[in-house]
């Protein structure tokens, strides 16, 4: 089917009538320039004056600034939720405060998107973690479980009052050394990941939460965070077909609705620009119409909506790409021209508005892109095709009804009750441990030292971060408490890493007699990105040491890798290694299940299901959802990730 709003013709795939896509175009014709633009924008409102914005009613100037504009979208970070109750009153009244806005030709009621992803990416501070993506992977009946996860996750956030989760994550994840992706991917097999998206979206349909696949076209194969500079995947487009595309491509099938771009530049599929500093390079995937338009919406097919990842990312705001001074109106205004024209429909996060002077900035932002399209320099249809596409969106989802109107009468007291009684609710907190219990991977077990018996033996934990403790000391109660470790074992507790001290390594002379002394020394390691590779890294220091103290004292080494599987290749002299993919959360006491009036950041059921199976409380069932390579050293001594594998996708090693 086809939809006409002034002579523009878009594909629907949004499964509305015909009746409510007529009533949606008379909404956008009655529509202002400024409130057209200002659909297509989603600010953040993480803090106002320097004060965390929690409760909307202690912010007047915050209420007033938001009046002016009827912005398609509000995005809460973690500053913004404190608890369940808390944030299902902000939400509530950031839509009523929309919904009141003087002189609209129509009330539209916010997109609230959230990035919870679950694992190490959440934003419900007293919610279900649950295990995260590649920890999913690694289980038996994965898809199963990023259908329930996503069932969960989706469940607390429309309890609440969330409408949009920017979640799943498909990047593939193809290069170890990827400094921000990591465990937030399933796996580094395209089709695994491509299954696993889909199924997670299914989860969170059943709350009727809108998925946002992310990051397009992909983010998996980049050695630069886009949050700090600008990744560039030098591949073909045949290559990006065979992999990196291949979830999005399924998405879309699918029935995707909404997809995030990525601020990745491709040199050699797109074409070559001038910035606005004098230089040439290639604009971010963000920007380029080659990637957003002819790729993306012709060639893929895609006729949802396209929402960028935020704009206040250093890929994009200091990169010089356009014309303007860094920070300015004129680079900002400039930048989205560029986006819009490439295709894309909503401006995520061009700036934090959180203060008076931000609030100017928007006022001359919006009139600033509404200059440019009376220049023609955006078309007006191009406009109407992004707002339509955003409207379509809300209706589909019941968020804007048929009369362009809010749709949600629930009586607030109401709607609390059931927010407490659903978020972090001990059936989803039991249900994340069962996960938890099948991510547990076991690749390495030598002389079988796995499991350990009950027996009095001394045992060192070697905690990377003092307030590992917590997650270490809760599971060892608890098995003592059934029986897997006798009362009367001599067990310690000591970690490794002072984050707070001027020198990070904390690995003492006391901590080496402690070694010495031990039969059985197990010992956490959390990878991220290429850390694992410097000889340098304190954490790689300590581990090393303590590894060969170990064997010298003629003792056991057992590591539990927190984060990334690939530091099992770094630390492969360890007699056992037991990965839990999760290195989030250890510092919660997993038996406080109230809130408090600050809240409760979210448990680690992962660390905790490792533990247990070192202890044979728990069989591993886990397999590796990613290839590991090995580690070489190089002619000047650096480490470097080789192209054979160590262990390769699939492995596991199971207790006889």
């Amino acid at each position: 089917m086809a939809i006409a709003l002034a002579g523009i013709m878009l594909a629907s795939g949004f499964g509305v009538s015909n009746a409510a896509e007529r009533k949606i175009d008379r909404i956008i014709r009655e529509m202002s320039m400024d409130e057209k633009i200002s659909q297509m924008i989603i600010p953040a409102i993480r803090t106002w004056d320097e004060e965390n914005v929690t409760d909307l009613s202690a912010f007047p100037e915050l209420k007033e600034v938001l009046s002016r504009h009827q912005y398609g979208g509000i995005i809460l970070f973690g500053a913004n939720i404190t608890g369940a109750e808390q944030v299902t009153r902000l939400l509530d009244d950031l839509q009523k405060n929309n919904m009141e806005i003087q002189g609209a030709s129509s009330h539209i009621p916010y997109l609230t998107p959230v990035d919870e992803e679950g694992g190490i990416v959440i934003r419900l501070s007293t919610g279900t973690r649950m295990t995260g993506n590649m920890a999913i992977g690694a289980t038996e009946n994965s898809k199963e479980n990023a259908e329930t996860t996503g069932r969960i996750l989706g469940e607390e956030l429309a309890a609440v009052g969330f409408n949009t989760d920017f979640a799943p994550d498909i990047d593939v994840n193809n290069n170890p050394s990827n400094p921000v992706i990591g465990t937030r991917s399933f796996s580094d097999d395209p089709d695994l990941v491509s299954q696993l998206g889909e199924a997670y979206s299914k989860g969170l349909s059943y709350s009727n939460i809108i998925a946002t696949y992310k990051h397009y076209p992909g983010h998996g194969d980049t050695g630069t965070d886009s949050h700090i500079g600008t990744p560039s995947v030098e591949k073909t487009y045949d290559e990006l077909l065979g992999t990196e595309l291949v979830p999005f491509k399924n998405a879309i099938e699918n029935g995707a609705d909404m997809i995030m771009t990525a601020h990745i530049t491709y040199p050699l599929i797109d074409e070559e620009k001038t910035f606005g500093n004098g230089t040439k390079g290639y604009y971010p995937a963000t920007m380029s119409r080659k990637m957003i338009t002819d790729i993306l919406r012709t060639d893929l097919g895609f006729s949802g909506v396209v929402v960028t990842d935020a704009l206040e990312m250093k890929a994009i705001e200091t990169a010089g790409l356009v014309p303007g001074a860094e920070g300015s109106v004129e680079y900002r205004v400039n930048i989205a021209k560029e986006v819009i024209n490439a295709g894309v429909d909503i401006l995520l996060l061009p700036v934090d508005l959180n203060n008076a002077e931000v609030a100017a900035f928007y006022d001359e932002y919006i009139s600033g892109i509404a200059a440019k399209v009376e220049a023609g320099e955006i078309s007006r249809e191009r406009i109407d095709e992004s707002v339509k596409r955003i409207l379509m969106l809300k209706a589909k989802y019941g968020i804007l009804d048929i009369n362009g109107n809010g749709t949600t009468d629930e009586n607030i007291e109401e709607r609390v009750v059931k927010a407490k009684e659903t978020v972090g609710s001990k059936g989803h907190h039991d249900t994340e441990m069962e996960i938890a219990r099948q991510v547990i991977t076991v690749v390495k077990n030598d002389g079988n030292v796995l499991p350990l018996t009950s027996d009095s033996r001394k045992i060192l934990f070697l905690g990377r971060l003092q307030g590992d403790s917590v997650a270490i000391d809760y599971a060892i109660n608890e098995l003592k408490n059934n029986g897997y470790i006798n009362n009367d074992s001599d067990i310690s507790v000591d970690f490794y890493y002072d984050s707070s001290a001027d020198v990070k390594l904390h690995y003492t002379d006391e901590m080496k007699e402690k070694i010495s002394q031990a039969d059985v020394v197990i010992g956490f390691s959390y990878a991220s990105g290429s850390s694992i590779l410097d000889k340098e890294n304190p954490q790689n220091i300590a581990l090393w040491s303590a590894i060969e103290d170990t064997h010298k004292a003629g003792g056991k080494f057992i590591l539990i890798s927190e984060n990334l599987p690939f530091d099992a290749a770094t630390y492969n002299d360890a007699d056992a290694i037991v990965l839990a993919y999760l290195g989030s959360g250890l510092g919660i006491d997993p038996t406080r299940d109230a809130e408090s009036s600050q809240g409760m950041p979210a448990r680690n059921a992962n660390v905790v299901a490792a533990i247990e199976t070192v202890f044979g409380a728990n069989s591993p069932k886990g397999h590796l959802p990613v290839n590991v390579p090995v580690v070489e050293k190089q002619p000047d001594g650096s480490l470097k990730f080789g192209t054979d594998y160590l262990y390769e996708r699939g492995h596991t090693v199971s207790f006889d």
